[in-house]
């Protein structure tokens, strides 16, 4: 069963917020328990405020994703260092669930044949939805080079993958690692 997890909003430096919750997570002998959404392709909500602040140098605001049994003592120890560090819990919201828009496209079957694959297994907790690959086969273009008008095999496709939070991250680094899958940032659906 996949565990719950929460958004929470910071303010302060980006690199002090982060060492501060590595720190903690290490401290507790935690492991894999803190996602940092602008790490990972996780769309904001103020998208040009980000920008600005990115630009300039003064990025004050951090989203981190932590799971149900981080959140709270997490929050506990905030607001126990309020006075020493320059750090300040804007707010907690649990996330019900993620999704992000993809598409790919290939020219060779194997490849074809490994990403329908890949999107034919999805990890647990993770669903595939509005997809449908369109494969083509022309017999005329067989042989002809690879950056020719008409090719032999050729298969398009696009969809929707969704799902719990922590699921849904990590298939997204996966399939952000492979050179013919184009995907939009995820977005996150709250409670």
């Amino acid at each position: 069963m996949n565990r719950k997890y929460f958004e929470l909003l910071m303010e302060g430096q980006f690199d002090l917020i982060k060492g501060f919750v590595l720190g903690f997570l290490e401290g507790k002998g935690i492991r894999e328990s803190a996602v940092f959404a602008r790490e990972h392709h996780v769309k904001g909500d103020r998208e040009l405020k980000h920008v600005l602040r990115v630009l300039t140098g003064k990025e004050d605001q951090v989203r981190v994703l932590v799971d149900e049994g981080v959140c709270q003592p997490l929050m506990e120890s905030l607001a126990n260092i309020r006075e020493a560090l320059p750090l300040r819990l804007v707010s907690a919201r649990e996330i019900s669930g993620a999704h992000a828009v993809f598409t790919y496209e290939a020219y060779a079957k194997e490849m074809g044949n490994e990403l329908k694959a890949l999107f034919a297994h999805p990890p647990e907790g993770v669903s595939v939805a509005d997809y449908e690959p369109e494969e083509k086969v022309e017999p005329e273009g067989k042989g002809i080079e690879a950056y020719a008008p008409l090719h032999h095999y050729e298969i398009k496709a696009k969809g929707r993958i969704s799902g719990a939070a922590r699921p849904l991250i990590d298939f997204y680094d996966k399939l952000e690692q492979h050179p013919l899958v184009t995907l939009e940032e995820i977005v996150l659906e709250f409670r």
